[in-house]
């Protein structure tokens, strides 16, 4: 896997990542780190971030860091916690491939805000449809 034109390939996505802001910033094998701006339209009713727009942050970084062993992935189950109010300009997102197996793997997210406070963190399912091409 070329991680550098995976990184490239997402970083110039004119879809849902461009939709939602998320920037890669690293990449490593079974490894993603990206950084997205909070900007008001991801807000909800409070000023805060939305937990749609979190966990969709959280499931794009599972599926890249998915990508990154060389494997077409699509999330299968998710488990979510929101542990504080996401605030501030923006959010990084560490997502680490802790086990892949043949046809799934499980995938560590977590998220942090401008003032590197842990806001919310994720455990995704991955399937794996077969070889990747970056």
């Amino acid at each position: 896997m070329d991680l550098e034109k995976l990184k490239e390939k997402v970083n110039n996505d004119k879809g849902y990542m461009a939709y939602n802001g998320i920037r890669v910033t690293e990449l490593d094998t079974g490894y993603c780190q990206c950084w997205v701006e909070l900007s008001e339209n991801k807000t909800n009713p409070h000023g805060i971030a939305h937990g749609g727009f979190l966990f969709a942050v959280c499931d794009s970084i599972a599926g890249i860091a998915g990508t990154t062993l060389g494997r077409s992935v699509v999330g299968r189950s998710a488990d979510i916690h929101f542990l504080r109010p996401g605030r501030g300009s923006g959010f990084t997102g560490k997502a680490r491939i802790v086990e892949a197996g043949r046809t799934t793997g499980l995938c560590a997210v977590e998220l942090y805000d401008d003032s590197d406070t842990l806001v919310t963190t994720g455990s995704f399912e991955l399937y794996f449809l077969g070889s990747a091409e970056a």
